[in-house]
């Protein structure tokens, strides 16, 4: 009998599992989510759907305009979560493509118009659509009634700088937060090709180097993150008359030894199941999600921003 068929082969040989692509992507989102938040935590935000766009606003009144792909809804009116590519608001094709082809993989999760709605299956999906689109920042925007839609944003301001050790040590301490990780090594060896970086696996540790030093990441006997060491080094600093006879240490590059224990280590659950060490919705609120917005009154929801008058939601 013929397997059913996917955009890329067979649905039982390829199509991938959703906690895998969520340990893909979950250190690299986290380092953009920080980036967002850095750039852009405190601005307004509005979406036009038809021109595909979506822009930030500061307090000076500059504007950041991306490209912006629509993923879907979570709602907690019917407790669920509904994919863009099921389209009820008929909105352009090119807005709707990172959806689309998360869901020409073959996941399961992705191949569903509508989802019962659990604590983090949004940021989870989220992840999973950048590890398949390479598209690496979301933003969870809220359109009224405890809605929120999520997009992933495309602009050339939203590159990362060049990584660096604070910023790596940073990224994999915190990153184990922002969702469960399963596949700890497979996370860390992901987010280290992702960023270019080199890497020496000696079984028991992943060495990354950086081009302001190096950090390895040890691991435990049951594959996770057990602690992290940072080697930063900095230039010597210039001699006005070196001495070409001079050997020693004092000739080399210093070093700085710093090591960072890790997040706790979360229980390993169920590959589409929310880890018991998940934090509640709102401690768990990654960078670039917007709060929600108290309740309006109905002199309020008169002068409701146009913002929201793109949205509805059937279901």
């Amino acid at each position: 009998m013929t397997e059913p068929q996917t955009a890329h082969g067979t649905a039982e040989q390829t199509a991938p599992a959703l906690q895998e692509l969520v340990d893909d992507a979950a250190f690299l989102s986290h380092e953009h989510q920080l980036q967002l938040a850095d750039d852009h935590g405190d601005d307004a935000w509005g979406a036009e759907m038809a021109e595909g766009t979506f822009t930030f606003t500061a307090a000076s009144g500059e504007t950041t305009t991306c490209r912006l792909q629509f993923l879907g809804t979570a709602a907690p009116g019917p407790g669920s979560w509904m994919w863009a590519w099921n389209n009820v608001n008929g909105f352009p094709d090119d807005v709707l493509r990172a959806a689309e082809k998360t869901r020409e993989t073959g996941l399961r999760e992705a191949t569903e118009a509508e989802l019962p709605l659990a604590d983090d299956l949004p940021y989870r999906l989220a992840l999973a659509a950048k590890a398949v689109t390479g598209s690496w920042t979301h933003y969870s925007a809220p359109v009224g009634g405890g809605t929120r839609a999520w997009f992933l944003l495309d602009a050339a301001s939203l590159a990362l700088p060049a990584p660096s050790v604070p910023r790596v040590v940073r990224v994999l301490s915190e990153g184990l937060l922002s969702v469960t990780v399963v596949d700890h090594r497979r996370a860390v060896a992901s987010y280290a090709a992702a960023r270019g970086l080199e890497t020496t696996d000696d079984g028991g540790a992943l060495a990354l180097t950086l081009p302001d030093g190096s950090v390895t990441v040890r691991f435990d006997e049951h594959g996770r993150i057990a602690g992290i060491e940072a080697t930063a080094r900095r230039a010597a600093e210039p001699v006005h008359e070196p001495d070409p006879d001079a050997s020693g240490p004092d000739a080399d590059a210093a070093r700085v030894d710093a090591v960072v224990d890790p997040a706790p280590a979360v229980e390993e659950a169920a590959p589409d199941e929310p880890g018991p060490g998940t934090p509640p919705p709102e401690e768990a609120r990654s960078p670039g999600e917007q709060p929600d917005e108290p309740t309006a009154t109905s002199d309020e929801r008169a002068t409701e921003p146009r913002r929201r008058s793109w949205f509805r939601r059937r279901g």
